[in-house]
C-alpha cells in the first residue's frame, strides 16, 4: 500500500476554477490545452497518482471513480475530460470557441468519437508489455519507468481492495473498478489483441491522411479553415501520445504518411501545446521517483566514481 496521508489541499476551498490533473495523463493533456486555447484563468493541482492520491478518501469525495481530470468550480465538480471540455464551451461563451462548425464534415465528427473511444490505458500499458512492436519510447517512458509503472498496474487491483476496505463509504465502486481492472489485465497481456489494436490505429490514421491531403495543412486546421477546433485537441494528443510511447514510426514516420507527419509537427508548435508539457526538471524528477531502487544504486554508485575522478 502506498502512503494514505494525504489530506484535503487547502485550494480545493478557493474560489475560482481549478483543475486536479496529472501532467503526464492523457485525459488531462487535452483538458489543459484547452483552457489554455480558450485563455481562461484556472489553478492546477498536481494529483500524486505515484502514491495513489486519487484513492486518497479526500480525492474521493471529490469524484467516487478515482479518476482524472477533475474541474471544480466552487460547490460545482465536473469529472472526466469530455465533460470537463462539454461544460468550458457552455459557460464560458466569450472565451475563444473550440466548437467544430455546425456543417462540419460527418467524418471529422466520426474522427472525435473514434479517438474518444480508443482504450488508451491498454494502449499504454501494452506498449509496455509488447516492446517489440514500439520503437524508442520518450521521457519520461523510459525502461525504468515502464517497470515500476507495470510492477504498480499488477498491483493495482489488490490496492483497489485494500482502498475500499479502508473507505467504506467507497468500497462498492472501488471494488468494481478493481474487478475491472483485474479483467483487463488479461486483455492487456494478450499480444494478439494489441497487435489488434496497432492495425485498427493504422486503419484509422489513414482515413487521417486521407483526409488531411484534401486540406491545406500549413494554413488551415482539420475542419479546413484557420480555426483550432476540439478534433484538433483531440488527433494531436493522441499523436503525442503515440509519440511518447516510440509508435511513431509506425504511423507516420519515414514519410509513411506524410501529412499526418506535418500535421503533428504543426500541432507540436502551438503555444498552448507547448504550455502543458512538463518541464525537463519535472521529467526527470518523474524519472527519479519511479527508478526501481537497483537503478538509483547504479546512478549513484556510477556518480561517485566520476566526482572522485
Amino acid at each position: 500500500m502506498s502512503d494514505k496521508s494525504f489530506k484535503r489541499p487547502s485550494i480545493a476551498n478557493r474560489d475560482g476554477l481549478i483543475l486536479y490533473c496529472n501532467q503526464y495523463s492523457y485525459y488531462c493533456h487535452k483538458v489543459l490545452q484547452a483552457l489554455h486555447v480558450k485563455g481562461i484563468r484556472f489553478e492546477k493541482y498536481e494529483i500524486d497518482v505515484t502514491n495513489d492520491e486519487h484513492f486518497s478518501e479526500w480525492f474521493l469525495e471529490l469524484n467516487p471513480r478515482a479518476e482524472l481530470p477533475v474541474l471544480q468550480n466552487g460547490l460545482l465538480i465536473v469529472p472526466g475530460s469530455s465533460r470537463i471540455l462539454d461544460y468550458l464551451e457552455e459557460n464560458f461563451p466569450k472565451s475563444k470557441s473550440l466548437r467544430m462548425p455546425y456543417d462540419t464534415d460527418k467524418q471529422l465528427l466520426n474522427f472525435r468519437q473514434t479517438i474518444e473511444n480508443l482504450p488508451i490505458g491498454v494502449l499504454t500499458i501494452g506498449s509496455f508489455l509488447h516492446s517489440q512492436h514500439t520503437g524508442s519510447p520518450k521521457f519520461p517512458f523510459i525502461l525504468p519507468v515502464r517497470q515500476t509503472i507495470l510492477a504498480r498496474e499488477s498491483s493495482l487491483a489488490r490496492r483497489l481492495r485494500a482502498y475500499a476496505a479502508d473507505y467504506p463509504a467507497f468500497s462498492e465502486g472501488l471494488s468494481k473498478k478493481a474487478d475491472f481492472h483485474e479483467r483487463k489485465r488479461g486483455i492487456i497481456a494478450s499480444e494478439e489483441y494489441f497487435c489488434k489494436l496497432l492495425t485498427a490505429l493504422d486503419e484509422f490514421m489513414s482515413h487521417v491522411e486521407h483526409h488531411l491531403g484534401t486540406i491545406d495543412v500549413e494554413r488551415a486546421w482539420l475542419c479546413g479553415t484557420d480555426a483550432f477546433t476540439i478534433v484538433d485537441i483531440s488527433l494531436g494528443t493522441l499523436l503525442y501520445r503515440l509519440y511518447v510511447l516510440g509508435l511513431e514510426d509506425r504511423f507516420w514516420g519515414d514519410r509513411k504518411r506524410p501529412q499526418v507527419q506535418r500535421y503533428f509537427t504543426k500541432v507540436c508548435q502551438q503555444e498552448s501545446f507547448q504550455e502543458v508539457l512538463p518541464s525537463k526538471v519535472s521529467m526527470l524528477r518523474t524519472v527519479w521517483t519511479n527508478m526501481p531502487p537497483v537503478y538509483k544504486a547504479g546512478l549513484a554508485a556510477v556518480s561517485s566514481i566520476l566526482i572522485s575522478s
